[in-house]
């Protein structure tokens, strides 16, 4: 079970990494970070890990992601980082913003 002071420093690290205006490697490897260290506590931790591999870019050639790839990634980081502050179940998750 995910403690309440640790579910809101992962929410803090998605609304950071959702706020960049453009790659920011240092945000995406704190909430990498946080997230994998975290995934077997909680479900809804472990959907959006997946979402933070794939957000790291499209292509095999570019070394950093454009930020035209990165937009359709954030409203879903903020969305994720509010049900997790809130402490709704994936499930809950799944109906209210899918």
């Amino acid at each position: 079970m995910l403690g309440d002071a640790r579910r809101i420093e992962i929410a803090a690290s998605l609304d950071d990494l959702a706020a960049q205006d453009r790659w920011n490697e240092i945000a995406w490897q704190r909430c990498y970070d946080l997230v994998g260290d975290h995934a077997n506590e909680d479900d809804l931790v472990a959907y959006v890990l997946d979402d933070l591999i794939h957000y790291t870019g499209t292509s095999l050639f570019k070394r950093t992601p454009e930020p035209k790839h990165l937009e359709p990634f954030r409203q879903q980081f903020r969305d994720i980082a509010s049900a997790i502050r809130s402490g709704i179940s994936l499930a809950d998750y799944k109906k209210n913003y899918e």
